[in-house]
């Protein structure tokens, strides 16, 4: 009961149990009406057929009543006992003595004794006085027997209840024909109702005939509608501001605002673990190409420099690039330089093929910094820059050590796979409704040999080993075994783009849900936006397949591909997080909170929670509240803590639940 007051019932099932009701309260009440009449009928009968014979028999007997001819009389009652279906004949004198009696047993083996006492018939009794000339010689008493009378009660309900079995059957099969041509419209509304909670926008055609479905359809497919165009609307109006605040006309790419918003927000948590490249790549001809022959030479210069740039960093997925100058772009990698010595290597290759002498002083130069701690945007700018000026070719560095060759990344890489033990950490992120958590993200770091691994490395070496899907198993696979301590609570993991893609993870997932049912219904995977981005269809398919199971989805660094927000249509996920380059200037910025704040709307049309990343002040807090974010998450709200059961009592601080009041 409590599964179909979740679930609810169809109206088929609801129509079809209420014709059952119908047909079988029709039923019971006909049987009922038709058993009664019949056996009112069949009693008037036996007493008819009681009282014929008593008078004719005793018309038969009355010359034969005298003691020397009481035989001939018996004999004519025996055979009229024996010819006719009789329960008692009795013949008696006046003054009481039996003189004769034939009698039978009452029971009849064709009919159920649990009918027979159900509807009991009452077996009439009917006499004739018999004279011997002018007096009365006795009674003559008939018994009709009751047998037959039930057998033909027996079969008559027998009849009814076959036939109306049958018009059950018939009825149910009319009934289930006629609501599937009248329900389909409903089907078609129920169909449009979900596509819409899973951000799908199509309209029902052509109109039901039912004048009521029309008119129900009609407004269904108007809200739809209008939700559409709103949802374009806005899409529209973001990107464009989108267009003009953050991209590059010419190459598309980055302008310097989204270059300086993105390196504040990747500097705050740079270090050893986690160090950061970047590229200045400048195009020392420039100038003189737009001197010396016209400026739609020079774009074209500046966009075959964008192409090789693009097409050398294209195999990163975490990799940016930004057009800061007319002649100058910033690549930044979330890796140490020694992951990107064959990316630079082939971009100077590229550049050198590119040598003519129209460009005077060379093509492009380029220089790269590792920073491992955080540098003010300014002192790294300022630090590239001199490396790009000193000489076309050297390079500034301040790198981490390359402990590990490509083979010993392998080995470690499968060591990690085979018997590495994680350490988990957990950091929430506040409803700003509930006051409680909306999940936990969770971070993983590996040890290998007693030495933490760097995740970014780790990762960047097992995709060029095809070996990032088996990460992604063996990190789900050793946290389940914490989860299990945390049955009710929300946890985010975050998967690969390799992963986001693999069938062959997706049958493995389905698998391991059945066997490990704690992941269901409390599990979110966090995806990037740019590998979402990289085949939208296809990630459509796991995403459909992850909330199959039971597991919701959240887009993390949303923002960043700086691409229209169309590709929400159709895709089924609970959260998105907006990348922190919006929120490090948001509390000055009006553009920056436009935009938070029309993704708040576009976002909540389609039911999804908007989440933002990096919250350091009160400041910053307080406008992401005010501009209507739903999640909050960062160092000032709780910084992350070690995965272990005193976790359970975690509870956010009364400072946080005070700026929420």
């Amino acid at each position: 009961m409590k599964l179909f007051l979740k679930n609810g019932l169809s109206l088929k099932t609801q129509f079809i149990s209420l014709i059952v009701l119908f047909a079988l309260l029709s039923f019971l009440g006909r049987l009922y009406i038709s058993i009664d009449t019949m056996r009112d009928y069949l009693q008037q009968q036996m007493s008819i057929h009681a009282q014929d014979t008593a008078n004719s028999l005793g018309l038969s007997i009355t010359h034969y009543l005298a003691p020397d001819d009481r035989v001939v009389a018996q004999t004519m009652v025996s055979a009229i006992f024996d010819a006719g279906y009789y329960q008692k004949i009795e013949f008696i004198d006046p003054q009481g003595k039996v003189l004769i009696t034939r009698s039978s047993p009452k029971s009849v083996e064709s009919v159920p004794t649990w009918f027979i006492d159900a509807f009991e018939l009452n077996t009439p009794i009917r006499s004739s006085e018999v004279n011997s000339g002018w007096r009365i010689a006795g009674t003559l008493y008939v018994t009709s027997h009751p047998g037959i009378s039930y057998l033909k009660l027996w079969e008559q309900s027998k009849n009814n209840f076959y036939g109306a079995i049958l018009v059950l059957i018939l009825c149910i099969i009319i009934t289930i024909i006629i609501l599937s041509f009248v329900l389909q419209p409903l089907k078609k509304l129920t169909h449009q109702a979900k596509l819409v909670t899973q951000k799908q926008f199509t309209l029902n055609s052509p109109l039901p005939i039912t004048k009521e479905l029309r008119t129900v359809t009609l407004a269904i497919n108007n809200m739809v509608s209008n939700l559409h165009h709103t949802f374009d609307s806005l899409t529209k109006q973001t990107q464009r501001l989108t267009s003009q605040l953050f991209i590059d006309k010419l190459t598309q790419c980055g302008n310097r605002r989204a270059f300086e918003n993105h390196y504040i927000a990747l500097s705050k948590s740079i270090d050893e673990e986690q160090p950061m490249t970047l590229f200045l790549i400048t195009l020392p001809s420039l100038p003189s190409i737009n001197l010396e022959l016209n400026y739609q030479s020079g774009d074209e210069y500046v966009l075959t420099a964008r192409d090789i740039i693009l097409k050398t960093f294209s195999a990163i997925k975490t990799c940016r690039v930004f057009r800061i100058a007319g002649g100058s772009f910033i690549v930044i990698a979330p890796f140490a330089e020694e992951l990107l010595i064959e990316h630079k290597s082939q971009l100077n290759d590229k550049f050198k093929q590119q040598s003519h002498t129209r460009y005077a002083l060379g093509f492009a130069h380029s220089a790269s910094l590792t920073l491992a701690s955080p540098n003010s945007l300014s002192h790294t700018l300022s630090t590239l820059d001199i490396g790009s000026t000193i000489t076309h070719s050297q390079q500034v560095n301040n790198p981490v050590d390359n402990t590990f060759s490509v083979s010993q990344w392998k080995n470690v890489i499968h060591e990690i796979l085979e018997s590495a033990h994680i350490e988990y950490s957990l950091q929430p992120v506040l409803n700003t409704k509930t006051k409680k958590a909306h999940y936990f993200e969770v971070f993983a770091k590996f040890n290998h040999e007693g030495k933490l691994i760097n995740n970014s490395h780790l990762f960047a070496m097992a995709e060029r080993l095809d070996l990032t899907i088996e990460l992604d198993k063996k990190l789900i696979n050793d946290f389940i075994e914490n989860k299990i301590h945390f049955p009710n609570w929300l946890f985010a993991l975050n998967i690969s783009h390799a992963t986001l893609y693999c069938e062959e993870f997706l049958d493995w997932l389905v698998k391991f849900a059945k066997r490990n049912p704690c992941i269901q219904k409390n599990l979110t995977f966090e995806i990037n936006e740019s590998s979402l981005l990289h085949d939208v269809a296809a990630a459509k398919r796991s995403i459909q397949c992850y909330r199959r199971i039971g597991i919701s989805v959240c887009i993390e660094h949303f923002g960043t591909s700086l691409t229209s927000f169309k590709y929400l249509q159709g895709l089924d996920i609970t959260f998105v997080k907006l990348d922190g380059s919006y929120i490090q200037d948001v509390n000055n910025n009006t553009q920056s909170q436009f935009f938070i704040n029309t993704v708040n709307t576009i976002c909540h049309g389609f039911g999804i929670k908007v989440l933002a990343c990096l919250i350091e002040d009160q400041d910053t807090f307080t406008t992401l509240d005010n501009l209507g974010c739903d999640g909050l998450q960062g160092q000032m709200i709780q910084s992350p803590v070690r995965m272990e059961n005193d976790v359970k009592s975690f509870a956010f601080s009364p400072n946080i639940l005070h700026l929420l009041n």
